[in-house]
């Protein structure tokens, strides 16, 4: 099946959902149109990580998609997270797009089966007319997804700002495919020099959202609907990484180490970067947002790790760093869309983002707060869900090279960026799910919350079965086609046995606490003793209140210090001599303590001092991104004039 036959069905299926009446009926046909796709794209994929090159399954000419083996990989991401949500969009949109009219409605569907197909167009290119075709189609249907409120001046600031960006790394790519051995060598796996990666890694990274390129994505992902930011997380900004990857495999010798070791130390900078912002925010989709460009980070660590594998021609780096990357893309793009899914619910229902807002939706929404509640396991990495496969695989590989004394160095660095990461990843989830959905309402909205429609709820299926079965499939898809994928020669068995060891001990730990929990309820009732349910120790006060607990922006006091994040509001309620009339007072039941601790004062000043150097360039204005990318290309043109590169 030839990719212009993909053309064709995306034509008669961005234009179906505008022949029907009603929101839902547009929506139950792009679901439909977006399904047939996702069948066929994930079992393409799946044909071709797991058979031998030129086999076929019978008919399989005539009815699937073309791709090779690492199209395969992303192409079962996009079809898995495409489904789910155009699903959702079904049950969420009727209630989002309150006077909207048909047409808007219809644009808006028709853009979202225009986003599936040209993903699945950009990883089926062969050639560069064809790919940035595909390319340029994927960002102005995302433009149209991203502006369904454009009527809002933040969503049209950061629609805008998006598209621009989009088309500054549009032309880096163009430059990418132009220059000597850069689109042949990128379709070829092979040949490709390091000026031509280096356009290649600027150009995908705007799309991926690597740092300091990622200054679109905290901005567009709140401002458009929930299933539109679930599918560019978890999967269209995969694209970008798409194409480093075929980048990156297509290295010449001698520019692997340079490059491996920049996209390494970029992938670690990313990760930490944005997870550490993701831990301050208090609006529950931007921290998701930033959640992503850290999840970002830690692809492309594994990708470094991979190039820099190669360079040593360590099969042991090589398979541990693209495997894990690529598992990770796996991953990322189940428990992401869930997230945000889980997030739109909340949304839906309380109308509000705001974490300080929220609170005690577990009682008024049980069944999201509970996959909510494994979408957050699995992003913590807990053994057993899908995020653990990729991060045991990379640390298994960092930890294995300081054993063989390859890339130590790196390997310390990565360790120790990756341990960082996963605390402060966990520290971000506990509060996003705990002050959302534990403790007690904070306003009207929360209290009045209920369980949003069954359509709603069921789209989420399909990522659900992706973190639990995950950990058993992705890694025998990945792990064990590594020659076919990336070409390392690496045994695939030990290293998941290893896996599996781990996630045995948790299981049996998990059982002994179950069983000794279940031992003692029944040892108390064989002694009489009952079971009664007490409220939490108050300090004193005779009954809970709503400010006794915890805030977003109390949560974590002091990393919001050290960003310099934290407000100065004053709550004093003294009322000056000369004021006669008492004026209006703003009160608040945040900690605002101007003092940081002594043990993090020091390091709160000199961070705060450097990121005040780097805000400099991260000004907010279109017009000065534009400036940036800009200098940057003159760069490395000169630099590639004078041979430096």
């Amino acid at each position: 099946m030839d990719w212009t036959n993909i053309f064709t069905m995306l034509v008669l299926g961005s234009l179906l959902p505008f022949a029907v009446p009603g929101v839902r009926f547009q929506g139950i046909v792009a679901a439909v149109v977006i399904a047939i796709g996702a069948v066929f794209a994930a079992v393409a994929g799946v044909t071709a990580i797991v058979l031998p090159a030129g086999v076929t399954v019978p008919a399989g000419d005539f009815v699937l998609p073309e791709m090779d083996a690492i199209g395969g990989v992303f192409a079962l991401a996009v079809a898995i997270s495409g489904v789910a949500c155009s699903v959702y969009a079904v049950g969420y949109l009727p209630g989002h797009a309150t006077g909207k009219n048909q047409v808007q409605t219809g644009l808006h569907f028709a853009a979202l089966v225009a986003l599936f197909y040209s993903m699945l167009g950009v990883i089926g290119a062969k050639d560069t007319y064809g790919f940035l075709f595909w390319w340029e189609l994927m960002t102005l249907s995302s433009f149209v997804l991203v502006m369904f409120d454009g009527e809002r001046k933040e969503v049209l600031h950061a629609a805008v700002g998006y598209l621009v960006l989009m088309h500054i790394g549009f032309f880096l790519l163009l430059g990418g495919f132009v220059a000597p051995h850069g689109g042949e060598a990128f379709f070829a796996g092979r040949g490709m020099t390091v000026p031509a990666f280096l356009l290649f890694l600027v150009g995908f990274g705007l799309k991926a959202g690597i740092f300091p390129l990622h200054m679109w994505l905290p901005v567009a992902h709140p401002a458009a609907p929930s299933h539109v930011s679930a599918m560019m997380s978890g999967v269209m900004i995969k694209m970008g990484i798409y194409g480093i990857v075929r980048s990156a495999l297509a290295l010449t010798p001698d520019g692997i180490f340079a490059m491996g070791l920049l996209v390494f130390v970029l992938g670690a900078v990313t990760a930490v970067f944005g997870i550490a912002r993701a831990a301050v925010q208090t609006d529950i989709k931007r921290l998701l947002a930033y959640s992503s460009i850290e999840n970002i980070g830690i692809i492309c660590l594994g990708i470094g790790l991979g190039l820099l594998g190669r360079s040593v021609e360590s099969d042991f780096l090589a398979y541990a760093g693209f495997g894990g990357a690529l598992l990770h893309v796996l991953g990322h793009s189940n428990y992401k869309t869930m997230l945000f899914l889980g997030a739109g619910s909340v949304v839906a229902a309380t109308h509000n983002r705001d974490m300080n807002r929220l609170g005690g939706l577990l009682r008024r929404m049980p069944v999201t707060g509970i996959l909510f509640l494994v979408a957050t396991m699995a992003i913590c990495t807990v053994p057993g869900l899908v995020g653990f496969a990729s991060e045991f695989v990379l640390f298994d590989g960092l930890f294995g090279a300081i054993t063989r004394g390859e890339m130590v160095a790196a390997a310390v660095a990565g360790i120790v960026a990756l341990a960082l990461v996963g605390g402060l990843t966990l520290m971000t989830f506990t509060k996003a799910y705990g002050i959302t959905f534990l403790g007690n309402p904070r306003g009207c909205a929360a209290r009045e919350a209920h369980e949003v429609g069954a359509v709603m709820l069921l789209a989420q299926v399909l990522p659900l079965a992706g973190i639990l079965a995950g950990p058993v499939l992705y890694p025998y898809i990945v792990l064990e086609n590594a020659d076919v994928l990336f070409g390392a020669r690496y045994y695939a068995q030990p290293m998941i046995d290893r896996m599996w060891i781990v996630e045995g001990v948790m299981a049996g730990v998990v059982l002994l606490t179950v069983g000794l929990v279940f031992l003692k309820q029944w040892l108390n009732r064989r002694a009489g003793v009952a079971s009664v349910r007490r409220s939490t120790w108050g300090c004193a006060f005779t009954a809970p209140d709503k400010r006794m607990q915890y805030t977003a922006s109390s949560y974590n006091r002091e990393l919001q210090t050290m960003w310099g994040d934290r407000q100065r509001e004053s709550t004093s309620s003294a009322l000056p001599e000369e004021e006669i009339f008492p004026a209006e007072r703003a009160f608040s039941t945040e900690d605002r303590d101007t003092t940081a601790r002594a043990v993090t004062h020091w390091f709160a000043h000199l961070l705060r001092r450097w990121t005040a150097r780097l805000a400099l360039f991260q000004t907010g204005k279109t017009n000065h991104y534009v400036l940036h990318a800009l200098v940057l290309f003159v760069l490395i043109l000169i630099l590639s004039l004078c041979g430096a590169l």
